[in-house]
């Protein structure tokens, strides 16, 4: 067993004035500094060009956030990571219920995160832009996010679909010209107030990622929409659907988006089918059993302690999107506590979280 630390932040103000705040946090931070910077000049200025113009037109703002962040660092914006692993050229499990299908009578979307705790800062962060909607959530590569609710009630959260997109060794190749996920989640948080708004915005949106989207609002509606290689789907749920409830892994489900797959991973399947079993087997599912179900270890759950293989859980999250709240357990739910937060400041601090280091099996990769 071993401990990191996730670090709870509060980012509020003008863009610009957010990105002197996380400048100063990255500052104190001499390993964190080390993962998010570029050398000088090694970015191209035209894909740098590129890519700010396409983030100004769906997340207006950001590029300000960034030029106060480089400005507290004094170094050029273009020197900044997350530009280059944004713009792409060429592990999770969710589920959401319907009130029909939950104790409370209450609809809530779930989530374990899996990944490496090293490629991660590890915050979660409440955010409070002028002009845009507030919201808390999971950041990633410091201006990204992973996962939130916003003050409507709107909450999204992300899996891969097949294995990671991106810019970094080992990552697959994009098929297309466009963002990563972390744009995206960002900005439906940013803008939208309900899912019909959130579906929409990512339909226009060019997107390079392999990913699904887990979505739930306050009216009591869920859905999933999946993008493989810019191929997009989606599926809004509401009481009408029998099942009452949606569930996703990392691989293909919407009808069209099945022919573009590239591989299917045998641990997705099985998770998905974890998932698919325990709420079809019970006519009401309470808070508790999600908690069960997230805090499970692999084969028998969904929880997972392959750090050293980019599969361990990081996070496990409930969003109740009735109750405006959020129930997060930093690093994987079985081994660290329960914390709960609405969207609202919160208490800056950093939080002990316990790691427990395992090997992954074999057969844990195996591919159908």
């Amino acid at each position: 067993m071993r401990e990191t630390k996730q670090y709870l932040k509060n980012f509020v103000g003008t863009n610009y004035e957010i990105g002197q705040k996380i400048g100063e946090w990255v500052k104190s931070d001499s390993k964190l500094i080390k993962q998010v910077l570029l050398p000088p000049d090694s970015y191209p200025k035209d894909k740098y060009q590129k890519i700010k113009t396409l983030l100004e037109e769906f997340c207006p703002g950001i590029n300000d956030e960034i030029k106060g962040f480089s400005d507290t660092l004094t170094i050029e914006p273009h020197q900044v990571l997350f530009y280059a692993m944004t713009y792409l050229e060429r592990g999770c499990s969710l589920m959401a219920l319907l009130p029909s299908k939950t104790e409370d009578g209450h609809t809530l979307l779930a989530r374990n995160y899996d990944f490496s705790d090293e490629m991660e800062e590890m915050c979660f962060a409440y955010t409070d832009i002028k002009g845009k909607y507030n919201y808390i959530g999971s950041t990633l590569n410091l201006f990204g996010r992973s996962d939130g609710m916003n003050e409507c009630g709107l909450s999204v959260c992300k899996a891969s679909n097949g294995l990671p997109v991106g810019n970094f060794e080992g990552g697959q190749k994009a098929g297309v010209t466009g963002f990563s996920f972390w744009i995206v989640v960002r900005s439906i948080l940013e803008n939208c107030k309900n899912i019909e708004e959130a579906i929409e915005l990512v339909m226009q949106m060019p997107i390079a990622y392999n990913l699904s989207l887990m979505l739930a609002d306050k009216s009591g509606k869920i859905a999933i929409m999946q993008c493989i290689d810019g191929h997009k789907e989606y599926k809004i749920a509401d009481e009408n659907i029998e099942e009452g409830f949606l569930s996703c892994t990392n691989h293909a489900l919407l009808e069209k988006i099945k022919p573009y797959e590239k591989i299917l991973i045998e641990n997705s399947v099985i998770r998905n089918n974890h998932i698919i079993q325990t709420f079809s087997n019970e006519q009401i599912i309470s808070e508790n059993k999600i908690k069960e179900l997230l805090s499970t270890p692999y084969p028998d759950g969904l929880c997972c302690h392959y750090y050293k293989d980019f599969f361990g859980t990081l996070r496990g999250a409930i969003f109740n999107t009735t109750k405006e709240s959020v129930q997060v357990a930093f690093g994987a739910p079985d081994v660290n506590k329960w914390h709960t937060f609405k969207v609202e400041p919160l208490k800056e601090r950093s939080i002990k979280v316990s790691l427990l280091d395992k090997k992954a099996p074999r057969e844990f990769y195996r591919t159908i």
